[in-house]
């Protein structure tokens, strides 16, 4: 059996430990919270234009 590829979160946290998403100041709780909102990555990325929508459906 194959086993899939992993696949790397874009995610960084920073010295003081907040974690960010991708290469953006955007904090990952940000993006959390939006989704348990309903919102869709799409909207996301509406409201953080600095996320990559790719990074926002890893962060899922």
């Amino acid at each position: 059996m194959d086993m899939p590829d992993a696949v790397a979160v874009p995610l960084q946290t920073d010295e003081s430990g907040t974690i960010r998403v991708g290469g953006t100041r955007v904090l990952l709780d940000l993006v959390i919270f939006a989704f348990r909102q309903g919102a869709t990555p799409e909207t996301i990325v509406e409201q953080y234009p600095s996320l990559a929508l790719a990074d926002v459906y890893l962060s899922q």
